[in-house]
């Protein structure tokens, strides 16, 4: 085994990590990872690809993949000087056909402008006759209402004045239904008092609901548990400030997160349907922790830390 190789190796077991979760943050392949801590290089595909997984590997454990290259030029093959550092992008290398679809679209381009003018045409004319049209209907409507009018007027002056002995009765006989109606309804308001009154007693004075709560109930320097009671959630979010390999999983062991998160990148996990869950963090100091919207404090030891909640929903 090289110097090399056994630095990572030893930067490998400090993260708590096993070969098969470096090839899932890394997408290498186990054994070449293998003869990378062996200092097998000559398994590997190439010298190119010997020099980007060496870096690769290098930054899943938390090292600098370019300042391990240089200290250890001596002993890593040089990538060969015909094989380029990045291919260019696939549009680049193919060859520029024309498209028919670009045909297309200098045809209507063309033909645009035009049927841009035809519409706007016939938007205008029809703005036109919507008006002229309104104009008519209200003209009309208030001709008839006129007419109606006046002959209402001409049929109340043509007929006779009524008797003064009917228009007494006429008069009491409308006190009478007007008192009746008044003792009607005002008997109506006092029942419907008397009703709500009744309701309002019946009804139960609502009790505030609690409010949530996140408890620490452990605490040392790799381990912490947290309690989350009254949440009508459980919602986790990550925010990384540095690159960090974190693995969140349920109660049943199903892996939600999985994966190393570059500087910048944010993570957002519903967990409502968990009674519990259990957060790794390789670099507990390059990521902030949120439960609910509510930050977590959590140890920065730069060694890996686990996070344990537990999720009481809110009754």
């Amino acid at each position: 085994m090289t110097e090399l190789g056994q630095r990572l190796k030893d930067a490998r077991n400090d993260k708590g990590l096993s070969l098969e979760e470096i090839q899932s943050i890394t997408k290498i392949q186990k054994r070449y990872l293998h003869a990378i801590e062996e200092g097998n290089y000559e398994l590997l595909p190439g010298n190119f690809y010997t020099r980007a997984f060496i870096k690769n590997y290098a930054e899943a454990v938390g090292l600098h993949g370019d300042e391990l290259l240089e200290e250890y030029a001596s002993e890593i093959p040089k990538a060969n000087a015909d094989v380029p550092e990045s291919l260019p992008p696939r549009k680049m290398r193919r060859p520029s056909t024309p498209s028919k679809s670009s045909s297309v679209s200098s045809k209507w381009s063309s033909v645009f402008p035009s049927v841009l003018v035809v519409l706007l045409i016939v938007g205008v004319a029809a703005l036109i006759w919507y008006v002229v049209q309104s104009g008519d209907q209200k003209t009309n409507q208030n001709a008839t209402t006129n007419q109606a009018e006046e002959q209402v007027t001409s049929d109340e002056n043509s007929g006779s004045a009524p008797d003064s002995d009917e228009v007494s009765n006429e008069g009491d006989a409308s006190k009478e239904a007007t008192t009746s109606e008044e003792e009607a309804k005002s008997k109506e308001d006092e029942k419907a008092e008397e009703e709500k009154a009744a309701e309002e007693e019946k009804e139960p004075e609502e009790e505030e609901a609690p409010k949530m709560e996140i408890k620490k109930v452990k605490s040392d320097t790799d381990n912490s548990t947290f309690e989350i009671t009254n949440a009508d959630k459980f919602e986790v979010k990550l925010e990384a400030s540095g690159s960090s390999w974190v693995g969140l999983t349920g109660a049943s062991d199903k892996k939600y997160v999985y994966e190393s998160l570059a500087k910048g990148k944010n993570v957002t996990q519903d967990l409502s349907k968990e009674s519990s869950a259990t957060l790794r963090l390789g670099s507990s100091p390059s990521i902030e922790v949120f439960v609910n919207g509510e930050k977590i404090d959590i140890p920065k030891e730069p060694v890996v830390q686990n996070v344990t909640f537990t999720f009481k929903k809110a009754e």
